[in-house]
């Protein structure tokens, strides 16, 4: 699906993008963009209003300008209609940036999102799912959810991966990572630093847990023709057993250190897919573990794992050619139409 060296042919024109969010991603998407000779960004907004009427470029941290200025008027921007995609990094959640996603198809610009809820859309919001691919459809544009996770490590990869078996048991893929190299955003999301009476309470609140976790596993179960019967999720706190800090969160011992969430999926009421995360200060060894029960098995580790951020802004970017060739409608990240997941099942969700 992915091609870096494969620029859709427009005539001999570069690709024009927009920025739609400049905020710690989106300044990485921007810069990565910046360097591709086949991508232009034409247009960039955000709603901050310290960065609006300011050149993209000093936003971002460059030591240049790069000729953009950033808009705090995203209908004004949009009406010009002068780009062929829309870069948005503005949430997670499909419900909040319904309205950004369906403004741009309207304009007329394919869509690349790494809205974690945009990888299955149709699991939790079906009905925004199915008015957004026909909006997408009928203005002949292509939108899609990208990134490492969910999008990549714990779902396409691992449909990928079972291409090569005759036959699939059952999956499980538990992904590691050491939250202390990450951003704060997200040693602040799994609740390092808290009490654990603070991390209880808050979850669903303040504490979500790693975003799109449901997803790839949905995705997962589709890709594999393992529809489940019900789809489940839990989150627990990750103890530190020693102090320790990072530049932005001090730990004591005692604390919450991180997380742990798991997704399952089920078929006949037996799991069939297995999806854990853990993230938290200091983890030992990260990894991402890929083991792939069927005929034959395929058992993959990862050493170190995938550096989230950084595979993340290369997803996005390389996924736009792809997602300009793809046929119009809401597409998900291993190639197939929303409209071939609406199928339903119960999610449940646990603390």
């Amino acid at each position: 699906m992915i091609n870096r060296n494969d620029p859709v042919d427009l005539a001999g024109k570069r690709i024009k993008a927009i920025l739609y969010g400049v905020g710690a991603i989106g300044s990485e998407v921007a810069k990565y963009a910046l360097t591709k000779d086949w991508l232009q960004i034409v247009g960039a907004i955000d709603s901050d209003k310290s960065k609006v009427g300011r050149d993209l470029g000093e936003v971002i941290g460059l030591e240049h300008n790069v000729g953009v200025e950033v808009t705090g008027d995203p209908a004004a921007l949009l009406k010009q209609g002068k780009a062929d995609v829309a870069m948005v990094t503005t949430g997670s959640f499909f419900r909040s940036i319904y309205d950004q996603l369906e403004s741009a198809a309207r304009a007329g610009m394919n869509i690349v999102t790494t809205a974690e809820e945009l990888a299955f859309p149709s699991l939790q919001n079906p009905e925004l799912a199915k008015s957004l691919d026909e909006a997408a459809k009928a203005n002949g544009v292509s939108i899609m959810g990208v990134g490492i996770n969910p999008g990549f490590v714990m779902d396409s990869l691992v449909v990928y991966l079972a291409a090569a078996c005759l036959e699939v048991e059952s999956v499980r893929v538990k992904r590691v990572v050491n939250s202390s190299l990450r951003r704060k955003q997200l040693q602040l999301k799994v609740g390092a630093g808290l009490s654990l009476e603070k991390f209880k309470a808050g979850l669903g609140k303040t504490i979500f847990g790693h975003m799109g976790l449901l997803e790839s596993a949905a995705l997962v179960a589709d890709g594999i023709d393992l529809r489940p019967d019900k789809i489940s999720q839990s989150i627990e706190p990750i103890v530190a057993e020693r102090a320790g800090s990072t530049q932005h969160i001090k730990v004591e011992a005692g604390m919450v250190g991180g997380m742990r969430q798991v997704a399952r999926c089920f078929k006949n009421g037996k799991p069939c897919v297995e999806l854990e995360v853990q993230f938290y200060l200091d983890a030992p060894d990260p990894r991402d573990e890929i083991l792939i029960k069927g005929k034959p098995s395929v058992d993959v580790i990862i050493k170190d794992g995938i550096f989230g951020d950084q595979a993340t802004v290369a997803i996005l970017i390389h996924s736009i050619p792809a997602i300009l060739k793809a046929a119009p409608g809401l597409q998900t990240p291993i190639g197939k139409s929303v409209t071939e997941t609406f199928w339903q099942c119960p999610v449940e969700l646990g603390c």
